[in-house]
């Protein structure tokens, strides 16, 4: 188990860096980035669905994987628009018309006793499988529309697009092995049994040495002159800390349908939802922290 999860990490992680080395060092652009994030939604919408549908949810599945997709192609078009307000219709029409079809979907059902709830895990998925993960784009693209500065978008985005998922993983692994080796007291003994004090506290102090050593000169994924010894500690806490949430957040809706894994798609892991959980919290919380950050 722990062999099958090491590996399978070790792989995402030289895919996931490819790609963006790739976008980054030959396509001066993020479109291998989204190509992968709307693989990467795909895949979690698949095992999404069902686990609604095991709580007793009418869904509309082929609908609730399309919308988010058609939402990943929207914001990489959106992106390369001059005009910020067209990028704003695109992206909110997209969503509009997402929702709408979620509407039009279950009146055609008739079965409108479940609707209420068919549209609200319909709503929750698009939350979930898109609008909370979106932000490690809008992170890939921070510095293009002037926030940072004039700073060069691609190196600068990317930078922190790394840090980002470096630091919320790497609390996840700290969490996972020193829970595993050393951890007793369990914090949610129902929702997540795996989970423990110990762990928890390494994951955070993990976080917060991997946020340091990305700031390191010898590194540069966080430059020093943007980001000061004490910010970037804190950049590592808050972001482990959220980290944490999406984890404990993808348990609650495991264990609403009772199921340990999404799915068995990545060995060790259980499905792709158990490997991007955390990033689904992180993202925005990093998002919304990295301006405050440079700002002080």
């Amino acid at each position: 188990m722990l062999l099958q999860r090491f590996l399978a990490g070790v792989v995402l992680a030289i895919l996931l860096g490819l790609v963006l080395w790739v976008d980054w060092y030959w396509l001066h652009d993020s479109l291998l980035f989204h190509v992968f994030f709307l693989v990467g939604i795909y895949f979690s919408a698949r095992e999404f669905w069902p686990l609604c549908r095991a709580t007793g949810h009418q869904t509309f599945s082929n609908w609730g994987t399309l919308s988010p997709c058609a939402l990943v192609a929207a914001h990489y078009y959106s992106v390369h628009l001059a005009n910020p307000h067209e990028a704003r219709i695109v992206m909110e029409g997209t969503l509009v018309v997402a929702v709408l079809g979620a509407f039009l979907f279950s009146a055609f059902r008739h079965d409108y006793k479940a609707s209420l709830g068919g549209l609200g895990v319909t709503c929750l998925g698009l939350l979930y499988l898109w609008y909370l993960p979106s932000f490690l784009l809008k992170i890939r693209h921070m510095g293009s529309d002037g926030l940072l500065n004039g700073a060069d978008w691609n190196t600068f985005g990317h930078q922190l697009t790394i840090a980002t998922i470096v630091v919320a993983k790497g609390c996840d692994v700290w969490a996972y092995l020193v829970g595993r080796t050393w951890g007793t007291r369990k914090v949610f003994p129902n929702l997540s049994p795996g989970k423990t004090l110990e762990g928890g506290i390494a994951g955070l102090i993990g976080s917060v040495l991997l946020a340091l050593v990305l700031r390191w000169d010898a590194i540069g994924v966080l430059p020093a002159r943007h980001f000061d010894l004490w910010g970037t500690a804190l950049f590592g806490l808050l972001v482990g800390f959220a980290g944490m949430m999406g984890d404990l957040s993808e348990s609650l809706l495991k264990r609403s349908a009772g199921v340990k894994d999404a799915s068995q798609l990545v060995p060790g892991y259980g499905g792709l939802l158990d490997v991007m959980d955390s990033l689904v919290v992180a993202a925005p919380v990093a998002y919304f922290l990295i301006p405050v950050m440079l700002a002080i």
